[in-house]
């Protein structure tokens, strides 16, 4: 079921609200995004194709009346008594059906190849929703990444003010110069300046995020925590050849190619025999003249076999098989492109994975600074350079440990995107049992 279709099916119907969760977002993209409602449009007019394709096979009826007045009757005399060969005016009222017979599987062809191409369109819309569930994934985070660190910011600003309010009663008891404070209050300053330009960040990558949901920019509304994605449980290479076998692109690469080489056989008619039935009724509604018939029946069939049409038939075959061999080019690319994807991912997951745990003990030893810091400043011992050096180390080192958790999430969602799949252990589960019960079906047909 497609994003689209899970959120109707669910009854959901989205309006901006505070709180908006990530699968939230995930299914309002889908139910507003302009590239998957382009790639339905480009579905339903594929299925139309093959509709035509199934109609070229099927019978044709017409019919016409025809209606011709001459400037004088022909008459003549036979036996002495006065015939009239043609009438001044005739009315005739003819009906035609007539089918192709589709003696070397043209018509066949072509319609295997609007079918194909109704797949690849499908596979294309299936990556379109694989990339929008990446870039909302990815907008997503970046908000709640700059969202935590808007908290880091205002933290630290109350931390250094707190400084700045003991330094104060410090000065009036003439236990601190003024420089320490004036140090204190400075840090203050740029402490505020840190909070402003965290929450600008903030809401412009909400703005951002509204962008990938295709709803107004002004939207406003709260990100909410996520769950933490684990490592998955399987190693580099299956992880590549999953990517490389399901991914939506390949499948839709694997469809064109084939709708191209029904297209080839389309492009080369000109040259092919093909053989027409049709049978025909015509009426003369005032039969009159010398031998008045009313009706006239008539079957014929048309054998029609081409010897030469300038080239034309082999130029197109030609263009063709040229798409496909740019086809079969893209795929490869798609699919080396997948390898570096997952590379990428993984590499970028483990470096985040370890950058997280050295900043997770640099985040211990800061606050441990902070603590001996304000224990030799009430104690007379420490200075403000100190305080202020510490409360740095310990704002730098929260917002290090942030940054290295949500780079391992956005590589988490590169990943799930270079896979095709939300859920990357269970879709490698899934193939795998796929492959499993395709060599078992090999097996019992070879045993056979």
């Amino acid at each position: 079921m497609t994003l689209t279709g899970l959120g109707m099916a669910l009854g959901v119907i989205f309006t901006p609200a505070d709180a908006l969760t990530i699968d939230q977002a995930i299914l309002i993209a889908a139910q507003n995004s302009f590239a998957i409602k382009n790639a339905d449009a480009t579905v339903r007019s594929n299925q139309q194709k093959v509709k035509e394709a199934r109609g070229a096979t099927g019978p044709r009826i017409a019919t016409n009346y025809n209606y011709v007045r001459f400037g004088q009757p022909q008459r003549g005399n036979l036996g002495g008594q006065e015939i009239t060969f043609v009438p001044i005016d005739t009315n005739t009222w003819t009906t035609q059906l007539t089918m192709p017979i589709d003696i070397i599987g043209f018509w066949s062809k072509n319609k295997k190849g609007a079918e194909a191409g109704v797949e690849a369109s499908r596979n294309t819309r299936t990556a379109a929703e694989n990339d929008l569930r990446q870039a909302v994934r990815k907008a997503y985070l970046q908000a709640l990444r700059t969202k935590n660190l808007v908290k880091v910011a205002e933290q630290g600003q109350l931390n250094i003010q707190a400084q700045v309010d003991v330094a104060e009663k410090k000065l009036r008891e003439g236990a601190i110069a003024r420089i320490d404070l004036e140090r204190l209050k400075a840090q203050k300053a740029s402490a505020d300046s840190d909070v402003l330009n965290a929450q600008n960040n903030y809401a412009v990558a909400k703005q951002v995020l509204n962008l990938q949901l295709a709803r107004p920019i002004e939207t406003e509304f709260e990100v909410v925590e996520v769950k933490a994605p684990g490592k998955p449980e399987t190693g580099l290479e299956k992880l590549v050849n999953l990517g490389q076998q399901t991914r939506p692109e390949v499948y839709s690469f694997g469809n064109t190619v084939k709708a191209l080489d029904a297209a080839k056989t389309v492009a080369g008619q000109g040259l092919l025999p093909s053989l027409n039935l049709a049978i025909q009724n015509q009426q003369a509604l005032d039969p009159e003249g010398f031998n008045p018939v009313r009706e006239v029946n008539t079957t014929s069939l048309a054998l029609s076999i081409p010897l030469y049409d300038s080239g034309i038939a082999r130029a197109k075959r030609a263009q063709t098989e040229e798409q496909i061999f740019q086809t079969t080019q893209q795929l490869a690319q798609i699919r080396l492109g997948i390898s570096q994807e997952v590379r990428t991912a993984l590499t970028t997951m483990e470096n985040a994975s370890f950058r997280k745990t050295a900043a997770t003990e640099q985040l211990r030893l800061a606050l441990e600074v902070v603590r001996i810091a304000r224990v030799r400043r009430d104690a007379a011992e420490g200075t403000v350079l100190e305080i202020i050096d510490a409360e740095t180390t310990l704002v730098n080192a929260r917002n290090a440990v942030i940054n290295a958790e949500f780079d391992f999430y956005a590589a988490h969602a590169d990943l799930q995107h270079a896979i095709g799949a939300d859920d990357i252990d269970a879709a490698l589960r899934a193939y795998e049992a796929k492959l499993a019960q395709e060599k078992s079906t090999k097996g019992a047909k070879k045993n056979k």
